[in-house]
């Protein structure tokens, strides 16, 4: 199954999920600029770092083996004992009015439903609350009023004969050397555990080390003074993000941009100020990343992003480049440039560079 190149590195630690998404992508941003005449970057040397500490413990490989079950479980449909709410259930059913009439929509042959959903009328599922799956069970009701589904139908009396016909469970797999073999190439359970523990701390020693990464950047950032902002940079970033808030607003159902505003309870005037904030604030991030880099002389060539790039293409399951953007519906370039993919790569390495460099100082 093909999936979008997985931004996997510490660029998705910048606040905000709108900044991997929008800019204009430029290769080299701030190039032009002398990055010191814009901020002043706090001395990061004299900042400590934690090593990660990771404890596995006996339950946690418990707690894992059980996720691990309820993966692997089966959904099946069983047709005996009762069904509760919650239960995805198979049912058949026919209402019948007062008059003796059953218009078109009141039956039906099978029918799936959750009980407790609310996709009936109101004490349809309730009703069937512990009914035997095979036994029919009488539901005298109401039809609300008005019932929006049909105008007809609203307040009348109907009956309901309503028959469960079966239910669906999710069947857990019992954790013994069977599960082992079938789900993994281990031949005894004491190999699996071991293992699932050692998987275990590699994921909690990279979480850590990952926090205590980003830790360290929104301190370098928090830190930093701002002496003025390229007013370009910001007004791009408006702009994006403007144009992103008034699509969600279209697609939340606001024809008119004035009516989202009143539904959040602000005016053109305080919407504008909240968005230059969070632009300059995107801005002052990138600004410590490009500005970092140049003191650290870190950079990210064209052969590891080009390397990067084709690699992320592979895990994510396309053929080449052509097959990307037929999916995508643009080039791996214009797509890897609109995420910022670059950047996010130049973060990395400086986090990279910043957290060994502390680590080795305070040895």
């Amino acid at each position: 199954m093909k999936k979008l190149l997985a931004i996997t590195l510490a660029g998705v630690l910048i606040v905000g999920t709108v900044l991997a998404t929008t800019g204009c992508g430029e290769k080299k941003p701030y190039e032009k600029y002398d990055l010191t005449e814009y901020i002043t970057l706090p001395d990061y040397n004299s900042y400590k770092a934690e090593e990660p500490n990771v404890v596995i413990k006996d339950s946690d490989v418990e707690d894992e083996i059980q996720n691990r079950l309820k993966s692997a479980a089966k959904t099946e449909s069983v047709t005996e004992g009762t069904v509760d709410k919650g239960d995805s259930v198979t049912i058949s059913f026919k209402g019948t009015l007062a008059d003796g009439s059953s218009p078109s929509g009141m039956n039906s042959d099978s029918y799936n439903l959750t009980l407790g959903s609310g996709g009936m009328i109101d004490g349809f599922e309730s009703g069937l609350y512990g009914a035997k799956i095979g036994e029919t069970v009488t539901l005298k009701l109401k039809f609300p009023d008005p019932y929006k589904n049909n105008e007809e139908l609203s307040g009348k009396d109907v009956t309901f004969e309503v028959k469960v016909l079966s239910k669906n469970v999710q069947k857990v797999p019992e954790f013994n050397l069977d599960f082992v073999k079938e789900n993994s190439e281990y031949k005894t359970i004491e190999e699996y555990k071991t293992a699932l523990a050692k998987d275990l701390e590699k994921q909690k020693y990279e979480k850590q080390l990952s926090d205590i990464k980003q830790n360290l950047y929104m301190k370098l950032v928090d830190e930093t003074e701002v002496k003025k902002y390229p007013e370009k940079e910001v007004d791009e970033y408006f702009e994006e993000l403007d144009s992103y808030y008034r699509d969600q607003a279209k697609s939340s159902g606001y024809e008119k941009w004035e009516d989202f505003l009143e539904s959040q309870k602000m005016t053109q005037e305080d919407y504008d100020k909240q968005i230059k904030t969070l632009a300059e604030e995107y801005v002052k991030q990138e600004m410590v990343i490009y500005l970092f880099a140049k003191e650290e002389k870190i950079e990210v060539t064209d052969k590891e992003y080009d390397e990067f790039l084709q690699d992320n293409l592979k895990s994510a399951g396309f053929k080449d480049e052509e097959d990307f953007e037929k999916y995508v519906g643009m080039s791996l370039e214009k797509y890897a440039e609109q995420a910022k993919l670059s950047r996010n790569m130049l973060l990395t390495k400086e986090l990279d560079t910043l957290y060994d460099k502390l680590i080795e100082a305070q040895k």
